[in-house]
């Protein structure tokens, strides 16, 4: 018996040396295939002769190409992934995208070798592709089952078609792709942009999935869409952000950009499980450089060019407090991007580096490594730097090696969370740290918080007696025009566009040192604070009402 070597002999000749089919049968197949100009594995299945399994098996074997069952992966599939091409275009060119790793997208494909088909998958994901080989019988079952009604794409091209999702026609370019579902993505976190929204949330209900957006600091419905869509847009996101989409049981994190108007915004996504499916949270961070100035950013003329001193010592630790959202991060940004020289070797730690800056070491915390702050401090001091920035003090071993750091020759900008500036000092106390580190560590504190701005299209004066004022605010506005949010089309009938900081300043001096090496209260720093020259929040705030750039309302809402 002579043996075969199947790699070069054609399809007929091999089913016939294996005795699949009859001399008679390959015969008639092939004067079919003169008449008809059809594949021959494709004739001999319509007429019986051999199955789709057998020929895909054997196409496999000869061929090389990589065989998947795509019956036994069921299970693993994610609709999303085999959405990101159109049912139509599935049925017609007989392919379906299964899996998605990395850049590359898994196709399970009647005929593998087809690189035109292959070019179009490409051109439409805008991922590699990896073929595999299946039955035509299997493609066509498992198209119907995943992108059926439950998972079509109609409902995400209505969405589109919304007035909700309209961007401007500067922003068509950026959300030209042909997929739906990728167009639907990009649309909503343009829209989000162009809205000035800070976050995006897509928010799985018991009946729909919420999309909401954070504008100037506030919560704003957009729209709620089917949950038909709510898996395939997180899905989406989870792709977007370099996630695992087949992880749905534990929180994950990843980053993206998008282009807007020739600017790069950078996107940092987080998902979280919940009892009706994952929710996505895409934090929004504007590369815009005019976001890190401190006059821009709200700081009274006044305190610019005490705070500018204090950043711009050798040595010495400044604290930015406040709460979560108040802007203490574009305040670190804002202070690095005035001090940042060639001549100064600066690192920072984050937890996450949201900004990245030229000429500035940045690490990221990774827990999972044991790579926190304290351990990226210790490392950094190792390293001879000028200036080190801390994202946050959590815990004492941080705060002392933080503080210890400021005394030994160092500038050390940081966070901390509490209500105002004088409240820093006794929050290190309690923390665990001695009061003659603290004395000598502290150059500064600035609490902060941020506060919306009046849309001057609509913003009305208002008269409000000055005995009903709060008494810390009366002498600032007596006699100063007022007004007050009212709402129209241009601010989405919020009364507000924008947003602004108040500032708060406490230079630690000479008797602020002995206070707290004294272990003073709170009170009576605040009270020697206040008679050398600090402005509280509430009084930085009402410079900005005597301004006519945000509202008592707002004011009161911030700061108490």
């Amino acid at each position: 018996m002579v043996d075969i070597d199947y790699k070069k002999e054609k399809i007929g000749q091999i089913l016939l040396s294996r005795d699949i089919i009859t001399k008679e049968q390959l015969e008639e197949a092939l004067d079919t295939q003169r008449d008809t100009g059809e594949k021959l594995g494709e004739i001999l299945i319509k007429k019986g002769f051999i199955s789709d399994e057998t020929l895909v098996e054997l196409i496999s074997f000869q061929r090389g190409f990589e065989l998947v069952d795509l019956n036994k992966i069921q299970d693993k599939i994610d609709p999303s992934v085999a959405n990101l091409i159109s049912k139509d275009f599935e049925f017609k060119r007989k392919v379906f995208p299964f899996e998605l790793t990395d850049s590359t997208l898994h196709v399970a494909m009647v005929d593998p070798s087809d690189i035109n088909i292959i070019d179009e998958i490409r051109l439409l994901t805008s991922y590699n592709v990896k073929p595999y080989i299946s039955t035509r019988k299997t493609i066509d079952n498992i198209i119907r089952l995943y992108t059926s009604d439950d998972y079509s794409l109609r409902e995400v091209q209505e969405i589109i078609k919304d007035e909700d999702f309209t961007v401007g026609k500067k922003d068509e370019g950026e959300i030209a792709e042909k997929n739906p579902l990728i167009k639907l993505a990009n649309q909503i976190i343009l829209k989000a942009v162009s809205l000035r929204a800070s976050d995006v949330h897509i928010e799985p209900q018991e009946k729909n999935c919420t999309i909401r957006f954070r504008i100037d600091g506030v919560l704003q419905k957009i729209k709620d869409v089917p949950r038909t869509v709510q898996r395939l847009l997180i899905s989406r996101y989870k792709i977007m952000g370099g996630m695992d989409i087949t992880e749905s049981r534990l929180p994950q994190d990843g980053r993206s950009s998008i282009n807007f108007r020739n600017r790069l915004i950078d996107l940092r996504l987080a998902s979280i499980p919940t009892v009706f499916g994952e929710n996505i949270t895409i934090r929004i961070l504007d590369k815009d450089e005019s976001v890190f100035d401190l006059k821009k950013a709200g700081m009274l003329e006044d305190d610019i060019p005490k705070y500018s001193k204090l950043i711009n010592l050798p040595h010495g630790s400044v604290v930015i407090t406040g709460p979560t959202g108040s802007g203490k991060t574009t305040t670190l940004y804002a202070s690095l991007n005035k001090i940042v020289s060639i001549k100064k070797k600066i690192f920072t730690i984050e937890d996450p580096v949201e900004y990245k800056f030229p000429t500035i070491l940045q690490v990221q915390v990774n827990a999972k490594i044991g790579m926190d702050f304290s351990k990226g401090l210790r490392a950094f001091l190792r390293s001879d730097p000028d200036v080190i920035l801390v994202g946050e003090i959590r815990d004492l071993e941080t705060a002392k090696i933080a503080t210890e750091a400021a005394i030994t020759g160092h500038l050390v900008l940081t966070t901390l969370h509490t209500n105002d500036a004088p409240s820093t000092l006794t929050r290190f106390m309690e923390m665990g740290v001695d009061p003659y580190i603290i004395s000598a560590a502290v150059s500064g504190i600035v609490a902060q918080r941020l506060v919306r701005l009046l849309c001057n299209n609509c913003k009305k004066k208002v008269d409000v007696p000055v005995l009903s004022l709060n008494k810390e605010i009366r002498s600032i506005l007596k006699g100063e025009t007022i007004y007050k949010s009212v709402g129209c089309k241009r601010c989405n009938f919020t009364g507000y566009i924008g947003r602004t900081g108040i500032f708060s300043l406490l230079v630690v001096s000479k008797r602020i040192r002995e206070l707290i090496l004294e272990r003073k209260g709170v009170d009576e720093i605040r009270d020697v604070a206040i008679d050398e020259g600090m402005k509280t929040l509430i009084e930085a705030g009402a410079y900005k009402v005597a301004e006519g750039l945000t509202s008592l309302e707002e004011l009161y809402r911030v700061v108490f």
